[in-house]
């Protein structure tokens, strides 16, 4: 028989929550809400009881075994230092529906710790709901939590270039800016750039609308491909993770490395897209990745 455990009272809704479902949730225990910005900008003002990890700083340089348990060995220390224990629902937030907390979303994902979730408009969304930030950091108890790699979100360099000439190769999502995209991409990759994801107040568009602009690019909830994100340096790529998680396409990774590790290997090929020209920002990485 099932044991209840702290995490049974708090419902799980996909990889997007809303202001009305963290008002219900917080401060129940087994729940932890993460800070995904910067430590300066966490000391300026939090939602109560949030705790800062800054999600920027914990990066994938490459693909190899050996940058992949670099990732895992920085990511398990940050995450213990957070205080974030086996079987807890994080829930990560930065000033709008942006690309740290995604990445936060993606990377339990990826060390085997599923279920956490981004809040939507972040912390300008909860002021202008009215409520209460504090500068009092949370207190803070080092958890021993441990970490493995979950590969069905995990994409690296060499599986993608082994697929590019099979028929059933993953469909490929490049998530850039056009200039970056112009200036050269993994061929055969289809450009949506991750902004397009969201409303000018930086909340996310309505599902259905997310639906509608995959939809347009045969990309759904009965797509049979895996799908493959990636961006500068993978954060901007887990936006689109998570929009496609939620959207239910079930089978997407994350390419982490992404811009960053493919445009410095000469190994790795590089597509011009058709009518446009190279630009100076080939293999240039954006400061949001």
């Amino acid at each position: 028989m099932h044991q209840p455990t702290t995490t049974d009272a708090i419902p799980v809704v996909g990889p997007i929550v809303d202001i009305a479902w963290l008002q219900a949730q917080l401060g129940k225990p087994g729940l932890r809400v993460v800070d995904a910005r910067s430590l300066a900008h966490y000391q300026m003002g939090h939602i109560p009881g949030a705790i800062s990890l800054d999600a920027s700083a914990i990066r994938m340089s490459n693909s190899t075994p050996t940058g992949v348990a670099a990732f895992l060995d920085q990511a398990r220390a940050e995450l213990r230092r957070a205080g974030v224990r086996p079987g807890d629902r994080v829930v990560f937030y930065e000033d709008f529906s942006g690309a740290a907390a995604a990445r936060g979303v993606w990377m339990l994902d990826a060390l085997g710790h599923p279920g956490s979730a981004m809040l939507d408009g972040g912390l300008r969304a909860w002021v202008d709901a009215g409520e209460p930030i504090t500068r009092q950091p949370a207190n803070v108890e080092v958890s021993d939590l441990e970490v493995a790699l979950d590969p069905t979100v995990v994409a690296t360099a060499d599986e993608i270039r082994d697929a590019l000439g099979v028929d059933d190769r993953p469909t490929v999502i490049d998530t850039r800016n056009d200039l970056e995209f112009r200036a050269g991409t993994i061929p055969g990759a289809t450009h949506v750039e991750w902004l397009e994801h969201l409303r000018p107040d930086g909340t996310f568009r309505p599902l259905a609308e997310l639906g509608a602009l995959y939809d347009a690019i045969g990309i759904g909830a009965s797509h049979e491909k895996p799908v493959v994100t990636f961006c500068g340096s993978g954060y901007r790529a887990a936006h689109t993770y998570v929009v496609l998680r939620a959207l239910g396409v079930p089978a997407v990774k994350n390419y982490a490395p992404s811009w960053g590790e493919w445009g410095r290997r000469r190994d790795l090929p590089v597509e011009i897209p058709r009518g446009r020209q190279p630009s100076a920002v080939s293999g240039q990485r954006s400061a949001d990745g």
